[in-house]
């Protein structure tokens, strides 16, 4: 079950062109050890809670596998890693499928009264 928060966090200056989701929910990423947790998600790209982080570098394409709240069975997303932080990784997805595009749209339209005023 998806941990649904509200928190709003200030940027100076927000380069993404698609509105994030913010909830937690679990993934695994193939080439790290262990169960890790998504703390966002768009159109565009996923972040990743992964303390283990030093073995993925920017620009490396990963699978992630993730369980959305919305779907039956968990999802395998390709994308480049765009971003390192001491909290985990950023990734852009790469080539969506209808499917995948399909599944956030509909956590978005599930979890709409969540999203901050103007991402709706």
């Amino acid at each position: 079950m998806a941990d649904i928060r509200s928190e709003n966090k200030k940027v100076k200056y927000e380069r993404r062109k698609d509105p994030r989701l913010e909830f937690h929910c679990n993934a695994l990423v193939l080439g790290l050890d262990g169960i890790m947790t998504i703390t966002d998600i768009s159109l565009g790209g996923i972040f990743v809670e992964a303390g283990d982080s030093d073995k993925i570098e920017i620009g490396q394409v990963v699978i992630i596998n993730v369980k959305l709240p919305t779907e039956p069975q968990a999802m395998r997303f390709k994308a480049r890693v765009v971003n390192k932080t001491h909290r985990g990784i950023g990734c852009q997805f790469i080539s969506l499928a209808e499917r995948q595009r399909d599944a956030i749209c509909l956590c978005f339209e599930y979890f709409k009264d969540t999203l901050p005023a103007g991402c709706q």
